[in-house]
């Protein structure tokens, strides 16, 4: 064994001499060295990079993973050893089973603990701008490949280091075209007035809980592949904040992460800062700012395995920046300007360069990597026992229960699969059973906690409750970080129990979900066919019937649910409902006498999407769910609104969530954040301004809808506004505070943008306003209590109560209808896209009466002071 024990360590040893063939220096292959002024790689010089050092070093294997929205190649360079290498396959089988306790004796672990080797997975440039890290991964590579220290053989020998060198190759190749477009101009170094990701912009970093793009599902293909016990995640933050910050993470930190992660993140973030320090670098943060509450930010920790996050200030992309001392800034737990605990060393000011972040997040990279070497088998074994704690889970609820009965079944299969590709385990009961009282049939979902990644299955499942945290004893509320509630049964409309003790079921492995199709009941001589408008499927189905050219009502006579839709029977009607019912799980029902009564004749809406120059990823998600439901629009900027004659080519134009000032006056001469940030080039600057403002108003007089989303809303509900005022314009923060949770409203059915919708429905409400409304306007949705928290954390509750959260002010012949929230939140928020496309239905509509001899079209655009009244709607409301 000792023999065999020293020839292993001897085949290591001549593994990592130091490589006999030149290897290509970053350097030689771009030209300069990551981190010199005024230089960046793109995204096709990286990959082409990485491709020819794994060609030249038996440290590093290139992969492609898979594509990106775009197109492009979302890649993983994996640097270990040679001879760990050529074995990855036995070290992912360590991984897996240390992972899973349950398929693992403890000596067993101890074993496979002895042979493992720390896993660290290594994340760059999720946010493109952010573009440092992107460098330094080529420059972390080269050094690994080339290096022969000690340290280094130790950290090759010990780790498998897995490097995604972007995490957004389309915003990297964007951020750096971009950049050296305008180099040597007066607009250097400004930031790109378009999302840096294809949809979502900086929400990148907020998708690990759903998985919408599939650059996070990539990037969860891995971390599930190799289960790792570190991952270290390169950001940049603010020029004026601390040079480098790293863990503690200061309180909340959300509990269903595991103490012994917790104090190991604690340990290995302040290891780091203190090896930075000694390097004699300033500036070193560590507990301040970010809190670790939501899983929207973060995936590994859920999932065993520690998170370090490392936030460096920026330049202006790779362009110098001059930030005087007295300019630096401040955030939660440090001032930048003044030494504490926490942050002995500040930074005195002066020039910051690309390159002064690239050597912060070299010794960051180096100082996480040869921990995780030294303390390898404690790594290991801590992960085990992380494993351990979650299957041996003995507090909280035993299981969550999705019943069978559902009023959504895409959205159903939305969370089930949300799940899944999370590596939540999930059992479909085969038979009926009983749990907590309560009987639920065959085909019910069973997630039971006490799995190895049950954490990540209750922060999504359960209820939020955001702690209280003052800023000093005695003191007002501190102010969340960032939002405060992920429910996602509430968000997605479905119902899942919570039970908290142990029942018996039989039931079969759950891998992925498809919805069932629908139903599509065809009969001889019938007058036509209603579909309950109920769910987001019925109108998907109503956007294809429209886009097909097929005539469809929406009915709103007494006696039927309001929004009911009804396809008259035209020929060829049947093959294309029956094409129909196969795509969406709708229910298709045949009328056999004909329909009377108020009905509205609904066109397919020509969609006007704005986009500002100032980005808005609230217009980026809007795209996302469009183009994923084929729901045609057209994309506008200020200078296609300010042309005017917008009734020729829209029936409704949306303004998605965005500052007011950011749309009506844009980006300014230096957009007010001083003499060293460049200035947008002058194609760019300004908004809608009064020019843009007097064309909408002119559009939504002759018969237009404007609809806007959350703070948009603010461009036309002021504190002083006549029929739908903001009232909380001008209250302080320090009196109503929700930076992101769920609230509950009551919504009018009997209004078309309620259509479909339950009496009662959740919200996500983010810095939001909220609407008094008077005179000619509407209330669609309101508030009916103090305090509507569903979900999260709440400051001011009292401002809401009584008043609106949708409102529809006319105008002229058309109407605004204002959200005081996102409908469509971050794609999440499924239980409310429903009130966001009956908005644009409703803009394309014509109220007719059906059966009646003749009868006359009447447009629902209206009149001033007019609404669409539904008769009969008390009847049916809620069916």
């Amino acid at each position: 064994m000792k023999k065999l024990l020293l020839f292993f360590a001897l085949a290591a040893n001549l593994a990592l001499a130091a490589p006999a063939a030149p290897i290509t220096s970053p350097e030689e292959a771009f030209g300069f060295k990551p981190g010199t002024d005024r230089k960046l790689a793109d995204w096709m010089q990286l990959t082409a990079y990485f491709q020819k050092l794994a060609s030249e070093s038996d440290r590093i294997r290139y992969a492609e993973v898979g594509k990106t929205t775009e197109g492009r190649p979302f890649i993983a360079v994996t640097i270990s050893a040679p001879e760990n290498l050529a074995h990855s396959a036995h070290y992912l089988e360590i991984q897996r089973k240390l992972a899973d306790p349950r398929t693992t004796t403890p000596d067993e672990a101890k074993q496979l603990i002895a042979d493992g080797k720390t896993v660290l997975i290594v994340t760059c440039n999720i946010h493109s701008t952010e573009i440092a890290s992107s460098q330094s991964a080529a420059e972390f590579a080269y050094l690994l490949a080339t290096g022969n220290t000690p340290e280094i053989r130790s950290i090759l020998h010990n780790d498998i280091i897995v490097l995604v060198p972007s995490l957004n190759p389309d915003g990297q190749q964007l951020v750096v075209d971009w950049y050296k477009k305008y180099l040597g101009t007066p607009y250097e170094g400004v930031s790109p007035v378009v999302l840096w990701h294809h949809y979502v912009g900086h929400d990148d970093n907020r998708d690990w809980a759903t998985f919408t793009q599939v650059e996070t599902r990539l990037a969860v293909k891995l971390i599930n592949e190799w289960h790792p016990q570190i991952l270290y995640d390169l950001h940049q933050q603010g020029a004026d904040a601390a040079r480098i910050y790293l863990p503690p993470w200061v309180d909340p930190i959300d509990p269903n992460v595991d103490p012994l992660l917790v104090s190991s993140m604690n340990a290995l973030g302040t290891n780091t800062a203190l090896e930075i320090a000694e390097t004699g670098k300033t500036g070193v943060l560590s507990y301040g700012v970010y809190d670790f509450w939501s899983p929207l930010r973060d995936y590994i920790a859920y999932h065993n395995g520690l998170r370090v996050l490392t936030e460096s200030a920026s330049a202006n992309i790779a362009s110098p920046i001059n930030i005087p001392f007295d300019k630096l800034g401040k955030g939660i737990g440090y001032d930048a300007k003044v030494a504490t605990w926490n942050f002995p060393n500040p930074w005195k000011g002066g020039i910051w360069r690309l390159g002064d972040i690239v050597d912060y997040q070299i010794d960051a990279f180096f100082s996480i990597a040869n921990n995780a070497a030294m303390h390898r088998e404690r790594y290991l074994s801590d992960f085990y026992q992380v494993g351990l704690n979650a299957v041996n889970r003995k507090s909280g609820p035993y299981a969550f229960i999705v019943p069978a009965e559902q009023g959504d079944p895409a959205a159903t299969a939305r969370l089930i699969n949300t799940l899944r590709i999370g590596d939540v385990e999930i059992e479909k009961a085969d038979t009926d059973f009983d749990a907590d009282g309560q009987h639920y049939a065959r085909g019910s979902y069973v997630i039971q906690v006490a799995q190895p990644y049950g954490g990540f299955a209750k922060t999504l499942l359960e209820i939020q409750h955001y702690p209280q945290i003052p800023e000093y004893p005695g003191g007002p509320l501190r102010r969340p970080y960032d939002v405060t509630a992920q429910t996602l049964p509430l968000l997605f409309g479905v119902k899942v129990v919570t039970v908290e003790n142990k029942f018996t079921a039989t039931t079969s492995k759950v891998t992925t979900v498809t919805a069932p199709p629908g139903h599509f009941e065809q009969a001889p001589g019938v007058q036509g066919y209603l579909v309950a408008d109920d769910t987001n499927s019925s109108l998907y189905a109503l956007f294809a019937l429209l886009k097909d050219n097929v005539q469809v009502y929406r009915l709103i006579g007494s006696g039927v649910s309001p929004g009911t839709i009804y396809i008259p029977q035209q020929a060829g009607i049947e093959a294309k409902l029956a094409a129909l019912a196969q795509k969406f799980p709708i229910d298709i029902r045949p009328s056999s006498e004909p329909v009377q009564g108020s009905a509205l004749l609904v066109r397919l809406p020509r969609i006007g999407l704005y986009q500002s120059w100032v980005p808005s990823m609230d217009e980026g998600w809007t795209r996302w769910i469009f183009d994923q439901n084929g729901i045609p629009y057209t994309r506008v900027v200020d200078a296609d609104i300010r042309k005017g004659d917008l009734n020729q080519r829209f029936d409704v134009i949306i303004l998605p969530d965005s500052f007011p000032n950011a749309i009506i006056h844009g980006h300014g001469e230096r957009d007010g954040r001083g003499s060293d940030t460049p200035e947008v080039p002058p194609e760019f600057r300004g908004g809608l301004g009064d020019q843009g403002l007097d064309s909408l108003k002119a559009f939504a007089q002759d018969g237009g809808t404007i609809v806007t989303l959350n703070r948009a809303s603010e461009v036309y509900a002021t504190k002083a506004s006549e029929n739908v005022a903001n009232v909380l314009a001008g209250v302080s923060n320090k009196d109503f505070y929700i930076p992101g949770s769920i609230l509950q409203v009551s919504v009018d059915t009997s209004n078309p943008v309620g259509f479909g919708a339950t009496p009662t429905v959740p919200i996500f409400f983010e810095d939001s306003p909220t609407f008094q409304v008077s005179g000619d306007a509407r209330s669609v949705a309101s508030y009916a209590s103090d305090n509507p928290l569903l979900s999260g954390w709440i400051l001011g509750g009292q401002y809401l109560n009584g008043k609106s959260a949708i409102a529809e002010e006319p105008v002229g012949k058309g109407r605004i209808i204002l959200f005081g929230f996102r409908p469509q939140y971050r794609g999440q928020s499924e239980v409310t896209y429903k009130l966001f496309f009956n908005a644009l239905f409703y803009a394309s509509s014509q109220a007719t009466a059906l059966g009646g001899a003749g009868t006359q079209a009447q447009s629902v655009t209206g009149h001033a002071g007019g609404h669409l009244r539904v008769p009969g709607s008390e009847a049916s409301h809620g069916e």
